[in-house]
């Protein structure tokens, strides 16, 4: 079966890249990959580990494949996991919230295919049957694995938040091309600052600035007496899920980080050039889908048109309202002076790129 160049679906997060791969999903010849990065990465916290130097076994593969990874396994016990995960953790399933689930199988896997368990099992069987490889050439080595099992033409990767990573994923994967998907920077960052995976994040943000190391990656706790309540109701052993859920952390916060991704990640996608990137904005989507989703699909392979699939993508699409014009006149100041660099490193983009 010939296949097409892959494709990463690339944002700042809460920009609307799940609702694509969703889409994606149901087009026949695309297998859609689902919060692969994010979840291999632990919600950022072993970003370093995701493409290692060197050759890479396959113990050291599955590792991170089927690994149970801290922060989204602590999420799951205390019954705080996001959205995202959709591994049903019903009684009689294999996983559960106390033993944990294994990464891939968090959301990659059953966005894929109902039996779950059983690929899990005969993926397991394929990666350990792997020569030792880069880590990028293993990743494409189960991709393409899982996209002929699936009877798929292109593989397409899509995770929250994967705009951090698009410098080592465009030198890793070369032939690979990049959709961006860019939303308002206000409605990003209110819509990190509700959603638990984000909180998560930035919890072991401040923890690591506070401690000066991540207590989900060292049993060393040498400072944790000088924490505030907060934070210690936070930290692994004592973790609280009434002090995670009662959070507010301020939208501002959540601005200044979808600033700097767009900052660091914008020159790396303008030197890719239009050959190697699409970039679509979610408000374009919203309003104009069809024609959107016409030149996504094209930019994956001109043999890619569907009309029909097209329609039946489009007609999902729900209104989805603008919630930054709500806030406090302080807290609005505040989140649009926290976004101003990334939108002023979006107009500059476009102003080269015109």
């Amino acid at each position: 079966m010939n296949s097409a160049a892959p494709v990463f679906i690339v944002g700042t997060g809460r920009c609307g890249s799940t609702m694509l791969s969703n889409m994606l999903r149901e087009h026949p010849a695309v297998l859609s990959l689902s919060e692969f990065i994010v979840f291999m990465c632990d919600l950022g916290g072993r970003i370093a580990g995701f493409l290692p130097p060197g050759d890479a076994t396959a113990e050291q593969v599955w590792a991170i494949l089927g690994g149970f990874h801290p922060r989204q396994n602590q999420m799951i016990r205390h019954g705080v996991e996001m959205d995202e995960m959709i591994y049903p953790l019903a009684p009689d399933s294999r996983f559960n919230r106390e033993t944990g689930v294994p990464a891939i199988l968090q959301t990659t896997l059953p966005h894929i295919t109902p039996d779950h368990d059983a690929f899990f099992d005969r993926l397991r069987a394929f990666v350990m049957d792997l020569g030792p490889a880069p880590m990028a050439v293993q990743y494409s080595r189960v991709f393409d694995w899982m996209r002929e099992t699936f009877g798929k033409r292109v593989w397409a990767e899509r995770s929250g938040g994967s705009l951090r990573l698009v410098k080592e994923l465009s030198e890793q994967f070369p032939e690979a091309r990049f959709v961006h998907i860019i939303r308002d920077g206000r409605d990003c960052a209110i819509s990190m600052s509700g959603h638990h995976g984000f909180r998560m994040m930035m919890t072991c943000v401040m923890l690591e600035e506070n401690l000066g190391y991540d207590p989900y990656e060292t049993e060393e706790r040498s400072g944790i007496e000088d924490l505030a309540e907060e934070m210690y109701r936070l930290l692994p052993e004592h973790f609280d899920p009434k002090v995670f859920r009662n959070m507010k952390p301020s939208p501002a916060l959540f601005g200044h980080y979808w600033s700097g991704e767009l900052i660091k990640g914008l020159p790396v996608l303008a030197a890719l050039g239009p050959d190697r990137v699409l970039s679509l904005h979610f408000e374009d989507i919203l309003a104009r889908p069809e024609s959107c989703l016409r030149r996504m699909i094209e930019f994956v392979g001109s043999d890619f048109a569907d009309e029909e699939w097209v329609r039946k993508a489009a007609a999902t699409i729900r209104p989805v309202k603008s919630s930054w014009r709500k806030l406090e006149s302080g807290e609005l100041a505040r989140l649009e002076a926290a976004c101003q660099p990334g939108f002023e490193a979006l107009e500059a983009g476009a102003r080269l790129a015109a």
